[in-house]
């Protein structure tokens, strides 16, 4: 741009027109620039007629080729298009399609957690996370880990204690013994963050007493808990 100024300047226009022509440079070039950032739509996931038809002969193939080409959609024209333009409405049909697709895989649970909530709007992030929150409530064994992280996320990112509450309760609740300790656990410091102490205590008493508990981390967390809590109160 300098270089072109001093190039028109040299021809001794006058000012006026030297102007005009500038602001016809300007205008130009950031018209060149939208034009080269326009984003291409992402479609809807394809019916599930499609799909069968699609998974005739290789499903593996299928499901792994749909899911390079989504994860690589935000990538148009050799240059990287934001999260925010993308439509995570159909963003979370594909997600469940391809989810349906390969039933044991983890990775459009990853997707959602750890790509697709790297985006400065709310509104999205809480699309990826209610995804999540479904995906469990249909195999908690499965994807209780993708909920934690859920519960991470809504807790710190959002700032939304009260959401993050209900995925730690959801953990919490669940019998399995497949979900670890500090996921239960997380249901007990989001009480504390929220100032709910009496609970926290009446919680933590109420699993030390029962003789429930074993081992010696998790006897060891809700000891520490509960004395900060008491310390904390005095």
């Amino acid at each position: 741009m300098t270089k072109l100024f001093h190039q028109i300047r040299s021809t001794h226009l006058p000012i006026v027109l030297l102007i005009a022509v500038l602001f016809c440079v300007v205008v130009w070039r950031d018209s060149s620039l939208a034009q080269k950032v326009a984003v291409e739509n992402l479609p809807e996931p394809p019916s599930a007629t499609t799909q069968i038809i699609m998974q005739a002969s290789d499903t593996a193939f299928v499901y792994r080729l749909l899911l390079l080409w989504l994860q690589q959609f935000d990538v148009q024209a050799g240059q990287y298009v934001s999260y925010r333009n993308l439509d995570y409405d159909h963003l979370a049909d594909w997600l469940k399609s391809l989810q349906m697709m390969a039933p044991e895989s983890q990775y459009p649970m990853l997707m959602a957690t750890r790509i697709y909530t790297k985006v400065a709007d709310q509104q999205r992030i809480r699309q990826m996370l209610d995804f999540v929150h479904q995906q469990f409530l249909l195999d908690p064994e499965k994807n209780w880990r993708w909920l934690a992280e859920s519960t991470v996320i809504a807790r710190h990112k959002l700032k939304d204690l009260p959401l993050a509450l209900s995925y730690a309760q959801l953990l919490a609740d669940e019998p399995s013994e497949i979900i670890p300790f500090w996921a239960r656990d997380m249901k007990l410091t989001i009480l504390e963050d929220m100032g709910e102490f009496e609970q926290v205590k009446l919680l933590v008493g109420g699993l030390l007493a029962n003789k429930a508990i074993s081992d010696p981390n998790e006897l060891k967390f809700l000891n520490s808990l509960l004395k900060r809590l008491q310390k904390n109160n005095n």
